[in-house]
């Protein structure tokens, strides 16, 4: 495992039990419809979290830096299953709220770490 992207954010009100049926009927295979070298871990409601994190996190397990550019032309495709669950899975999320964050970890033992000697 090289990198873990973190998207995170504010359910749209009165929307979470709709997303939580979403996710309950596309998860799998919003999951099998990732691109190669991209593998989704899943979507947790945060129970504890830093605040100004949101509320609800989704993770992907990514290969390396160019599983970036994979997801982001699959997501733009509507014709895909990827672009069409991923735009649906979106539109419970609100992509205004001060809480949507984006975060992209590596794992320590990969990481080039500089300034140590």
């Amino acid at each position: 495992m090289a990198f873990i992207a973190q998207i995170a954010g504010d359910v749209k009100e009165g929307k979470s039990r709709e997303l939580q049926a979403w996710l309950e009927a596309n998860e799998k295979d919003f999951a099998n419809a990732h691109p190669d070298g991209a593998r989704y871990i899943g979507t947790y409601f945060a129970i504890y979290a830093a605040k100004g994190t949101g509320t609800v996190h989704t993770f992907i397990e990514m290969d390396n830096y160019g599983t970036q550019d994979a997801l982001a032309a699959a997501g733009k495709d509507p014709d895909s299953v990827y672009g069409k669950l991923l735009n649906e899975m979106v539109d419970f999320v609100d992509q205004q709220s001060d809480n949507y964050t984006q975060a992209l970890y590596k794992s320590v033992t990969s990481a080039t770490l500089y300034g140590e000697g």
